[in-house]
């Protein structure tokens, strides 16, 4: 039951935040620009906690997560902002399936393999080329990773 409960109360807000940071490295790592990290809603609210280099994070607990810049990003860095998210969580698909199979027969074995399967759903639902519906609450109306990256292969 505690498993189940840090599940829910930390591994999905921490799984979100390290999708969005997995976007920073990808603005971050190509461009000049600072990465604004955010768990929550992306509005003045949500200010600044901390810094880490050019990651800035605004943290406030939450299963949402943004980054954004200030600045343009050329083709080839957008790009790989985009893709920075997806390719994080399916990096955490491998290390945390890795991780579960590692462990014997246990709750934290199942707890492991959940992260997994959460952050291989992250993938498939962030490369899929949709706009969020309004059931998705804050990401409503905003396009998915996977349709941003289409339409910049189609410029």
């Amino acid at each position: 039951m505690l498993l189940f409960f840090l599940f829910y109360i930390l591994v999905i807000p921490v799984c979100v935040l390290m999708h969005e940071i997995g976007h920073g490295v990808g603005v971050v790592s190509l461009s000049k620009l600072d990465a604004h990290i955010y768990l929550g809603k992306r509005s003045q609210e949500n200010k600044e906690n901390f810094r880490i280099g050019r990651f800035r994070f605004h943290i406030h607990w939450s299963y949402v997560g943004f980054v954004d810049w200030k600045g343009d990003l050329n083709k080839r860095q957008r790009i790989a902002a985009l893709a920075g998210g997806p390719i994080m969580s399916l990096l955490l698909v491998f290390i945390l399936a890795g991780i579960a199979i590692s462990l014997p027969q246990s709750d934290l074995k199942s707890f492991f393999w959940g992260a997994s399967t959460f952050n291989l759903g992250m993938v498939v639902w962030t490369v899929i080329p949709i706009t969020y519906p309004r059931w998705m609450g804050p990401y409503y109306g905003h396009p998915s990773d996977g349709l941003q990256l289409l339409r910049l292969q189609r410029k």
